[in-house]
């Protein structure tokens, strides 16, 4: 009688435990983050005259679960993230909030350096006016001009 053939010489859970390996390998290198294609967006903040927005947070909603946002600096500057910092956001038209949060109670008056505020307008999706289309552009500059608070 033949010696029968050996079928594989690399044990049962070894074999397993590398076809799970390279399938997970496959899978984080050609399937991404799973979301659309987003696009760099920065810009400014301003009030009517050219005065920077000095703090907040900008967002945009295009109404489907994914949204980006940015801190605004100083000089009213910010930069759009979805889901990793800067990354930007997805072609689209977009509806645009800015938000604000002053924490003043325990400075004196002449301590507050937050600048001037924004009208409250612009706080929720329902009541903003600020409106934009997100293009699928190497570079997106953007440029918001909201009014002070009455």
């Amino acid at each position: 009688m033949a010696n029968p053939k050996k079928l594989s010489t690399v044990p049962l859970p070894e074999t397993c435990c590398l076809g799970i390996i390279v399938l997970m390998l496959l899978f984080l290198n050609g399937c991404g983050d799973g979301i659309a294609k987003r696009y760099p967006a920065s810009g400014v903040v301003r009030f009517p005259g050219g005065t920077p927005v000095r703090t907040g947070t900008i967002e945009i909603s295009n109404g489907t679960r994914w949204t980006a946002s940015g801190e605004i600096d100083r000089e009213g500057k910010f930069s759009l993230t979805t889901v990793r910092s800067s990354d930007g956001a997805i072609p689209g038209d977009y509806r645009v909030v800015v938000r604000q949060v002053i924490l003043t109670h325990r400075l004196p008056a002449a301590q507050h350096d937050h600048g001037e505020l924004v009208h409250a307008r612009y706080r929720d999706y329902a009541s903003t006016t600020l409106k934009f289309t997100m293009p699928a552009a190497a570079k997106n500059d953007l440029e918001f001009v909201v009014d002070k608070a009455n």
